[in-house]
C-alpha cells in the first residue's frame, strides 16, 4: 500500500517513480559518461530531491558529493542509478539493498540477452526479491516523468518536453525515442523497462492505470511474461478509464528472432497474441504512427464515446470514398442516420449532394463555417451516432486564405461537440501533420486531430474498442471448477503411451462424457476383425490406423474410405498395416473401423499449447488442409457463446456453413455448441497440459448435428 492508499504489485515501484532523493552509482566527472549525462538532465529539469554520487575515486562532480562506496552516503537514497558495466552490477545492487534503497535502475546490457548473463539475472531476481526492491531494466534507457522533473536517464530526450496524460512502457528504448520526439503526446511517465528482469509490464502498468495524472498508456512489447498479470492490469485501467494500447513487435518468425536476440524475451505466436489482447481489452496496433494517433484521440478525448457507431463527414467526394475504402478494412461499425437525420441534411447541403455515411457534404460548404456547422450538429445530434468524426485536411504549407478558410470550419465544432455532448474527432488524411492556424482552432477543447488515413483510422476503433470493452467483459464466461476425473484418466491414458497420446479407449470415454459424438465405431487387431466390424456397423465404412505412435494418419498412408464390401475392407486393412508398419519400423496391427459420415462440411476444432500464453482454442476449416489455412480463428479459453459464433463468421466456415455454391445449409448450432464442449474439455484437462485435436469434424445439413470423424490428445514433447 503506498502514501497515496492505492495497492500496487510491487509497492517499492512507488517509491522508485516518485523518488524523494537518489544515487547515481558510477558518477564520474568524465564527460558523456552515463552518470554525467543524468547529471545533467536532473540539473536542467529541476529535479528537487537531493542528488548523490558513488565512485571509487571519490571525486565531487558539479557540485554533487560523491561517495567512495554506498555505504558513506549520509542518508538513504530512493533510487540507486547503477551506471556500471555489468559484471559490477549485482554486488552494487546488493549494497543498495543493504542501504535501504527502495528502487533500482540498471542500464547496463550483458544479462538475459547474452550467452553469459543468465546468472546475473537471476542474482538480480535474488537480491530483489530479498530487499522488496523494484528494478527498472537492466538493458534500458531508464525512465523520466515531464512533470515531476524527473529524468533517470542519460538520454537526450529533447528540450521541454511537455507533461500531459500519456504513459508509455517500452521494452524497446528507442521506442520510447521515438513517442517522446513525435510532437504529439503529453507525457505523466516514459519507462524504458528493458529485459524486465524484475519489474515487468504487468508491475508498470498495475501502477499506471491507477495513477490519477494517466488517462492513456503505450506500450512497445518485445515479450509478455506475465500473461495473467497484464491482463488484470489493463482490466483495472478499463475500471479507471484508463485504456492500454500495444504495438507488438517481433510477430514475424525473423521479427522474433531480432527480438530474443535483443532482450531475451520468448515472443509467443503473433495470432494468440491478438486473441490475448481481444481478450484482455489491450488495444492492439500494428505500427508505431497508429500507435501515436491512438494515444492521441485516447488521451484528448475527455468523455468516451456510448457506443462504437461512427458517422463520418467531409467536403470532398473523393477523400470521404478513401475514408469510407479504409473504414470498411479496418472494421470500423459506420452509424445508420435516422430519418429525421436524413431531412435535416437534405435541408443544409445542396440538392445535387447524396446523403449517406460518410457523408460528403460538397465542396460548397468550404467557406460556409456556419452552415458546416449545422451539418456537423446535425450529424451529432442523430441518437444512432456515438461518434463524429470529421474529415479535413489542412497541410503545414497550405496557403493563407485556405488555412483560413478550414480555421472557421474548425472553429465550429467546439460548440457541436458541447451543445450534442457527442464526442468529436478529426480525422486528416494527411500524414504529415496540420497547419499551426488550423490546429490553434481546436486548442484547449477535447477534440483530437489524428493524421494520416489509416493510422487515424486505427485511432477511431481504438476509441471505440475501449469505449465498448466493459459491455464485452459482460459477455465472458466464468472459469468452472475442472472435473478430476477426467484429468486423472487422461494422465494415466498419458503414462502409459511411449508417445504421450491418449488411447482409443479414453477418448471414447471422454467423449461420451462431454457429448461429442463420433460415428458408431469398432476396433480390430486383424483383417477378419476388421471385416466383423464393418458387417456390424454397416457398409460403407472408413478404416484407420490405431497405433498410438501416429500423429496424422493420412501421412503414413494410416487411413481408407469409402469401403463397400468385405474384400475392400479386408485389402484394406493389409494396405494400412503394412504402410503404417513400414514408417514406424515395427508391426501396426491395430485398426479402427467406423462408420463412414458423408456429405455435410468439414471443419476443425481444438486446442492447442502457446509457451507464453497457454491454452488456445482454435477452429476454421478441416481435412488435410487445415494448417495450411491462412488464418484460423483463436481465442483464449473459457469461451462464451457469443464469443463462438464470432469466431465462426471470421472464418471461411460462415460462407460455408450458409450453403456454399448451392449445397444445403449447415448445422452450425450443432458445430457451435461443439466448440463450447471442447472449450469445457481443455478446461478441465489444463493441468495435464495436452494439445485437443478434432480434425475432421463433419458439420452435416440444418439438423442432423455434427461427427467427429478424428478426435486425438496428445502431450508435446516441450511439456513432458
Amino acid at each position: 500500500m503506498s502514501g497515496s492508499g492505492r495497492a500496487y504489485r510491487q509497492p517499492a515501484l512507488d517509491d522508485l517513480l516518485n523518488p524523494k532523493s537518489v544515487v547515481i552509482v558510477g558518477l564520474s566527472p568524465r564527460p558523456g559518461s552515463t552518470g554525467r549525462r543524468i547529471l545533467g538532465n536532473l540539473r536542467r529539469a529541476g529535479f528537487g530531491g537531493a542528488v548523490h554520487g558513488v565512485h571509487p575515486g571519490g571525486r565531487d562532480v558539479d557540485g554533487v558529493a560523491v561517495y567512495r562506496t554506498l555505504a558513506d552516503v549520509p542518508d538513504t537514497p530512493s533510487v540507486a542509478l547503477v551506471c556500471t558495466p555489468s559484471d559490477t552490477v549485482p554486488a552494487l545492487v546488493e549494497e543498495a539493498g543493504e542501504k535501504g534503497c527502495r528502487g533500482v535502475v540498471v542500464y547496463a546490457s550483458g544479462f538475459e540477452e547474452t550467452a553469459g548473463g543468465s546468472a546475473r539475472a537471476a542474482r538480480l531476481r535474488e537480491l530483489a526479491g530479498r530487499y522488496g526492491m523494484s528494478l527498472v531494466g537492466p538493458n534500458c534507457l531508464g525512465l523520466f516523468n515531464p512533470g515531476r522533473a524527473l529524468w533517470l536517464t542519460g538520454t537526450d530526450f529533447g528540450a521541454d518536453l511537455p507533461a500531459g496524460p500519456v504513459a508509455v512502457v517500452s521494452q524497446s528504448g528507442s521506442g520510447c525515442i521515438l513517442l517522446a520526439g513525435s510532437g504529439r503526446l503529453g507525457f505523466s511517465y516514459v519507462v524504458s523497462s528493458g529485459n524486465e528482469t524484475v519489474t515487468g509490464l504487468a508491475d508498470y502498468l498495475d501502477y499506471l492505470v491507477q495513477d490519477p495524472s494517466t488517462r492513456a498508456v503505450g506500450l512497445v512489447v518485445e515479450g509478455i511474461g506475465d500473461p495473467g498479470g497484464v491482463m488484470a492490469a489493463v482490466r483495472k485501467g478499463h475500471d479507471n478509464g484508463v485504456a492500454v494500447v500495444a504495438l507488438k513487435v517481433g510477430r514475424t518468425e525473423l521479427g522474433a528472432r531480432n527480438v530474443a536476440s535483443h532482450t531475451g524475451a520468448i515472443a509467443g505466436d503473433a495470432r494468440t497474441y491478438e486473441a490475448f489482447c481481444r481478450r484482455a481489452g489491450i488495444l492492439a496496433v500494428d505500427d508505431f504512427d497508429e500507435l501515436t494517433e491512438a494515444l492521441v484521440g485516447l488521451s484528448t478525448l475527455r468523455t468516451a464515446p456510448a457506443g462504437d457507431r461512427v458517422a463520418f463527414v467531409g467536403l470532398s467526394g473523393g477523400e470521404i470514398g478513401l475514408v469510407a475504402d479504409i473504414a470498411v478494412d479496418g472494421g470500423v461499425r459506420l452509424a445508420e442516420l435516422s430519418p429525421g437525420t436524413r431531412e435535416e441534411l437534405a435541408r443544409i447541403l445542396p440538392g445535387f449532394a447524396t446523403i449517406a455515411n460518410p457523408l460528403d457534404g460538397t465542396g460548397q460548404l468550404v467557406g460556409e463555417p456556419d452552415r458546416f456547422g449545422r451539418l456537423a450538429a446535425a450529424v451529432a445530434d442523430d441518437p444512432g451516432v456515438d461518434l463524429l468524426t470529421v474529415v479535413l485536411d489542412a497541410p503545414p504549407s497550405l496557403g493563407d486564405r485556405l488555412a483560413t478558410s478550414y480555421t472557421r470550419l474548425l472553429a465550429a465544432l467546439p460548440g457541436v461537440r458541447q451543445r450534442s455532448g457527442t464526442p468529436v474527432m478529426v480525422l486528416s488524411n494527411y500524414g504529415g501533420g496540420l497547419h499551426p492556424f488550423t490546429a490553434d482552432a481546436l486548442a484547449g477543447s477535447d477534440i483530437p486531430v489524428v493524421h494520416g488515413t489509416r493510422a487515424g483510422m486505427a485511432a477511431i476503433n481504438a476509441v471505440t474498442a475501449a469505449a465498448t470493452y466493459r459491455a464485452r467483459v459482460a459477455d465472458e464466461v466464468e472459469p468452472v471448477e475442472p472435473r478430476t476425473a477426467s484429468l486423472q484418466a487422461v494422465r494415466r491414458a498419458l503414462d502409459a503411451s511411449p508417445s504421450r497420446q491418449v488411447s482409443g479407449e479414453v477418448l471414447e470415454e471422454l467423449a461420451g462424457e462431454y457429448g461429442l459424438p463420433l460415428p458408431r465405431r469398432a476396433a480390430a487387431g486383424s483383417a477378419a476383425e476388421a471385416v466383423a466390424a464393418a458387417e456390424s456397423i454397416g457398409f460403407p465404412v472408413v478404416l484407420k490406423t490405431a497405433s498410438p505412435k501416429v500423429v496424422h494418419k493420412s501421412d503414413v498412408g494410416g487411413v481408407a474410405v469409402g469401403l463397400s464390401t468385405p474384400s475392400q475392407v479386408r485389402d484394406a486393412y493389409e494396405t494400412v498395416a503394412s504402410s503404417v508398419a513400414r514408417h514406424l519400423g515395427e508391426p501396426a496391427p491395430l485398426v479402427v473401423v467406423e462408420e463412414m459420415v458423408t456429405g455435410g462440411v468439414e471443419a476443425f476444432v481444438g486446442c492447442g499449447l502457446d509457451p507464453v500464453f497457454g491454452q488456445v482454442l482454435g477452429l476454421g476449416a478441416g481435412g488435410t488442409l487445415v494448417e495450411l489455412q491462412p488464418d484460423p480463428a483463436l481465442a483464449l479459453p473459457p469461451v462464451s457463446p457469443d464469443e463462438v459464433d464470432r469466431m465462426i463468421a471470421g472464418t471461411p466456415l460462415a460462407r460455408l456453413f450458409a450453403g456454399y455454391r448451392g449445397a444445403p445449409p449447415s448445422d452450425a448450432g450443432a458445430f457451435a455448441d461443439l466448440v463450447l464442449r471442447v472449450a469445457r474439455l481443455a478446461a478441465d484437462l489444463r493441468e495435464a497440459a495436452v494439445e485437443i485435436d478434432l480434425n475432421p469434424v463433419a458439420v452435416l445439413p440444418r439438423g442432423q448435428g455434427v461427427r467427429v470423424l478424428d478426435l486425438r490428445i496428445v502431450q508435446p514433447p516441450e511439456t513432458r
